[in-house]
């Protein structure tokens, strides 16, 4: 049964709640329970595998989780407890935290079988490409998904590719080239973007000899591309939702101190109310108290989030955490500066770290077998004191 749950059973459901999405075509505001049943999966997932799958201690791990839970126990007394904040808009400022934290309790644990990644993403892909070829074949939408937000999901696809990569030792073009048709399809800039990241390292390994001179041309059309779908979607630099998201930050930062850009604000401070009139379209991202306040989620982007919520110092934890997670994973390196790249892309328009798709991927990168041998029963046995 524990080997069911692991190696089948998070797949399985995966898929069944993308079959869900596609046959009822499901635009982003239907796809809440799903992100419900995603967020519920991961957990589950990660408490699974602290209280069954043996492993060793990692001291980098520990002191990365330990950190946060005394950074995160600490911010909440203060600013819950004792300043009253509400406690939804801090779990939201502080959901990378939490998922960093479930996720090291992953940490080099042989969970996925690889023959079952493969079939996964097969169908996986089929779905997503089907599903976008007819909401935009159909009318019913310009921006298809089939979880969420497609920069948002996207990110998922990119690193199965690297997992695959990983199984197979096997590039296969074929499947770039359909991510890239999804990619097209969904008209998602920031994904366009992170997908050039994918396609650039594929290119650079695969001519190692000629790179030199292949790489540049290969970049300058990705460059095309991108400029092609900016200017299909934007007019000017001052139409670009995130350019004026830069403008408001700036005028929260302008006077900050050194002290100020190393930890942020004072813990889960709202933004002032000029920001918070100027962003008053997205009010479904005002503050869950309902009392016209406005919080960083706001600005969409992560980078200038998590300076404004944790400083730069906060921003650089996330990025070594994530790093070592995925490093005492014995996950490749390449495919580890890979996904950390494409992941701090998706920072500069949506949640990056704090993107459940984040930590799903997360997920496949560090638990699965990438050797094929089976998952032994023996390591699956009750154990509470292995982390």
């Amino acid at each position: 049964m524990k080997s069911f749950f692991f190696k089948r059973l998070f797949l399985i459901l995966m898929i069944g709640l993308s079959l869900i999405s596609l046959v009822l075509l499901m635009g982003k505001d239907r796809t809440g329970p799903i992100l419900n049943c995603l967020e519920g999966m991961l957990i589950i997932y990660c408490g699974g595998a602290y209280l069954w799958a043996k492993s060793k201690r990692i001291p980098q791990i520990i002191i990365i989780r330990w950190t946060i839970a005394l950074y995160f126990v600490l911010s909440l007394i203060y600013a819950v407890i004792l300043n009253g904040a509400n406690i939804l808009d801090f779990l939201m400022i502080y959901k990378c935290f939490i998922y960093i934290y479930l996720l090291s309790f992953l940490t080099n644990k042989r969970l996925m079988e690889g023959r079952h990644i493969l079939i996964f993403y097969n169908v996986l892909l089929a779905v997503f490409f089907v599903k976008y070829l007819l909401i935009v074949a159909l009318g019913i939408g310009t921006r298809p998904v089939v979880y969420e937000e497609n920069n948002f999901e996207l990110m998922l696809l990119y690193a199965l590719y690297l997992v695959r990569f990983s199984i197979t030792k096997e590039k296969y073009m074929s499947y770039l080239i359909l991510i890239g048709a999804i990619t097209l399809i969904s008209l998602s800039r920031s994904s366009l973007i992170m997908y050039s990241v994918l396609v650039i390292y594929i290119f650079y390994i695969s001519f190692k000899k000629t790179w030199v001179f292949i790489l540049p041309f290969a970049v300058m059309a990705m460059g095309a591309v991108i400029i092609y779908i900016f200017s299909q979607r934007s007019s000017s630099l001052e139409d670009i939702d995130r350019y004026r998201f830069m403008l408001v930050f700036w005028g929260e930062v302008k006077d900050w101190s050194i002290l100020q850009w190393l930890v942020g604000a004072e813990r889960i401070t709202p933004l002032s109310y000029v920001a918070c009139d100027a962003m008053s379209f997205w009010q479904s991202l005002f503050s869950f108290s309902g009392d016209g306040t406005c919080y960083s989620v706001i600005l969409h982007s992560f980078l200038l989030r998590v300076i404004l919520d944790h400083g730069l110092l906060g921003l650089i934890f996330m990025i070594y955490s994530a790093y070592q997670l995925l490093a005492k994973s014995n996950v490749d390196k390449w495919h580890i500066r890979v996904f950390v790249a494409i992941v701090i892309l998706n920072g500069l328009s949506v949640s990056s770290f704090n993107n459940l798709f984040f930590a799903l991927s997360m997920v496949f990168l560090m638990t699965t077998n990438r050797y094929k041998s089976p998952l032994r029963y023996e390591d699956l046995k009750l154990n509470t004191s292995d982390n």
